[in-house]
Order: C-alpha cells, then structure tokens, then sequence
C-alpha cells in the first residue's frame, strides 16, 4: 500500500491539483507523495475531514493511513473490510452513552454509534414507543451527545369515576391532577379523590371522586312535663286538686350533615338550644281527715232495707266505661291481684296498694271511695274504677300501665 494523507484549509486545492498531475512535493520536511493512478478516499470522523490517497488496500487501510482510532462500538461506513476505490467517502460514527428514563422508571442505559434520539431508541429497541404515541423529550429528530437524557411518558388508560359515571380515558399525564384538569373535572374544596391529587400514575388504574357536601338542619325535640304531688291540710283525705297544669317545654337542636356523592354518612351537633322550659304539672292531694260519717239507721228500718243496701249505696254508674258486671274487671283483676279483691300489696315501704284493681288509699278517696279498697266489696270496687276512669285525666294506660297493655285496653 502507497498513499498519502491531506488535512484540508484553503491551501490545501493546490496539492490537490498537484495530486491530479501525479507530483511529489516536499513541505516542511515531510513528504506527501501523490501516485498518479492512487485512490482518494474522504474520511469524516468527530467533525475533522481527512482526505488519503492509496493505490491499494481497504477502508481499514485508509482509517490507519489518515491516524482514525476506531472503538469496537463505533461504527465505521462503509465497514472497514470494503476495498478502496477513488472518490469513496467513510463516515466514523463514535459510539455514545445516553440514559433512557420510561414513565419515571430507573434510568436504562444505551450505548451505541448513534447520533439523534430516533437512533438511541432504536438500538435500544425502544421504537416502537413512538408509534404508540409516547411523549420523548427531547423530539425523536434531535440530535444527543454522550451522557445525554432521553425522557418517554407513555399514554395510560384510566378509568374515572365521578358524578354517577365511569370516564375511560387515555393520557399522558403524569399526576392524578392533571388527568382530572385534562377532563374537566372540577373539584370542589371539600371533595375527596383517591388515590390523592398529586400522587404518580405508576400505570393503568382508576381515579374516584367523591362529591363531599355539607348542610344544615334543625329538629324540634319535645321536653316532657313531671308530675308533682304535694300534700295539704286544706283538702281533705281522699280528694285532690289539680294546683297548675303541665306543659311540655321545646328544645331546638341544630346538626351540620355530611353527604358522600348525595348519601348521608354522618351529622355532627353544632347546638342545642331550649326555647321553652317544661313546666311541671302539680297535683294537691288532702291530708285533712274528713268530717264523721252520719248515724247509723235505726234498728227497725235496717232489716227492710238491708236487701238493697249493697246496690243503693252505690253512686252511679258513669257512661263511657265498660259496665260494672263486663268481664274486663275480672280479667285485670286476674292481672293485678290474682282475682284477689282483698289483696293488700306494699310496694315499698311507704306506698301500698289495695284490693282486686291495687287502687292506692290517694286515688280511692279521690273517687269517694271510704275506708280502704279491699275492705269494700268487689262491686264497689269496681264502680270506684269506673269514676276513676270517667275523669278527663284518666286513661286504662295510666292507671294500670302495664297489665292495660296486656289486654288491649291501652
């Protein structure tokens, strides 16, 4: 192998016309010698021209002729193996390091003869992100350097779920945030999305928001009025006097509810407010002992009225209430006394209860009733009862509360 290598400036056209005449020509003690019939091969390799001339040999030749160091990774075209021939152009093309990051992944390295992003990816087997429409940053003609960073986002299906329906989207965005702004997904200040805002999609999923509202409501709440009894000495044993009468007072209590996507889940108590107290109702029951009764009839009339006594002695009998012979007496009897009309139960160490409806010794004086309850006959038992009962006041479910219920009376 014969030949000669040129670094081109300006001056360099005479040696080159020279070269075409066959010439040798001495320069600052070196020789370029020019072979008439010799081969002219143009080298490009990192941004320098270098121009050779070889009568014989292969591209590899010329790469040696003209001092080109070639790396395994570089890539030399045409390959170092193709023969020279006059006018051949070879191109050095150094091979580079260049990290590829997909979807905030873990950098992956590449290292080729590349000169743009389009060919960092395709010797990474990357390319067909591209067709997949992946943003690359920088664009896929641009042109990288060794050490250089090349960026992919790949589009993601997601699914939101928001106001009742189910979104499919495909995106390249890169937070929660920007798929919902890219949607038209506005967010109220209270509303909830998961997964959060600002978290990183990792890959395809779903995204909830949930429409969080508040509002207010008040409920009326009824306070109910006691019942007090107090004694006095100005009504007599028995009886009783209604002093004031109850009434019920008023509390307004207001509640802050919240609401998921319409659904009430919780209320939170913000006030409560008592517009009216209750006002107890108070009962005057007599102590005073009542006048002594009349005489007792003479001896000669007591044998011709004693037939009628136990029915005549009886005040009437009240409408509106179950007659005194209705077999209802006899059955809260069974409740209340076992059928016992001379019962006498002591409840607690100051309340005792009498008879076969366990009147208290108050409320049978109360209806005129004399003495105690269980010492008077079962009719007149009863027919205190049915006064009782004939009062405004009075109900089956207050005057026997809990066996009432038991025979459908209340």
């Amino acid at each position: 192998m014969i030949g000669h290598i040129m670094s081109f400036s300006p001056p360099t056209l005479l040696l080159r016309a020279l070269l075409g005449l066959g010439a040798f020509v001495v320069a600052a003690g070196g020789l370029l010698a020019f072979t008439a019939g010799g081969s002219a091969v143009e080298i490009l390799a990192d941004d320098v021209r270098h121009e050779v001339d070889l009568s014989e040999g292969n591209v590899a030749d010329a790469l040696a002729l003209a001092g080109v160091e070639v790396g395994p990774e570089d890539l030399v075209t045409p390959a170092p193996s193709t023969e020279v021939e006059d006018g051949l152009r070879v191109v050095v093309t150094r091979a580079i390091t260049v990290d590829v990051v997909i979807d905030d992944d873990a950098p992956r390295s590449v290292t080729a003869p590349v000169a743009s992003v389009g060919g960092a990816l395709t010797a990474a087997d990357l390319q067909h992100l591209r067709d997949e429409g992946a943003v690359i940053t920088p664009t896929w003609r641009d042109a990288v350097r060794d050490g250089d960073t090349i960026t992919v986002r790949r589009p993601l299906e997601v699914v939101v779920e928001v106001d009742g329906d189910e979104l499919a989207v495909v995106s390249l965005a890169s937070v929660v945030d920007d798929v919902l702004s890219l949607n038209d997904v506005e967010l109220g200040p209270d509303d909830l999305v998961l997964p959060p805002p600002s978290t990183v999609l990792e890959g395809d999923g779903t995204i909830v928001v949930q429409r969080i509202d508040f509002e207010e409501e008040a409920e009326e709440v009824v306070l109910p009025h006691e019942e007090i009894r107090r004694d006095t000495d100005e009504l007599e044993r028995g009886t009783s006097e209604v002093s004031q009468e109850g009434r019920d007072g008023l509390r307004v209590d207001r509640f802050r509810i919240r609401s998921v996507d319409g659904e009430p889940v919780g209320r939170e108590v913000l006030s409560r407010e008592v517009v009216t107290q209750p006002e107890d109702r108070i009962v005057l029951v007599g102590t005073a002992e009542p006048p002594p009764p009349p005489p007792a009839p003479s001896t000669s009339s007591s044998s011709s009225s004693s037939s009628t006594t136990s029915s005549s002695s009886l005040p009437p009998e009240p409408s509106g209430v179950p007659g005194i012979d209705d077999p209802v007496w006899n059955r809260l009897a069974e409740c209340e006394s076992n059928g016992n009309w001379s019962l006498v139960h002591r409840a607690t160490s100051s309340i005792t209860y009498y008879g076969g409806l366990q009147f208290h010794s108050d409320t049978w004086r109360s209806v005129g009733g004399q003495g105690l309850p269980h010492e008077a006959p079962r009719r007149e038992q009863i027919r205190r009862a049915q006064i009782l009962l004939s009062q405004p006041w009075a109900t089956w479910g207050n005057q026997w509360p809990a066996f009432s219920r038991m025979l459908g009376l209340s």
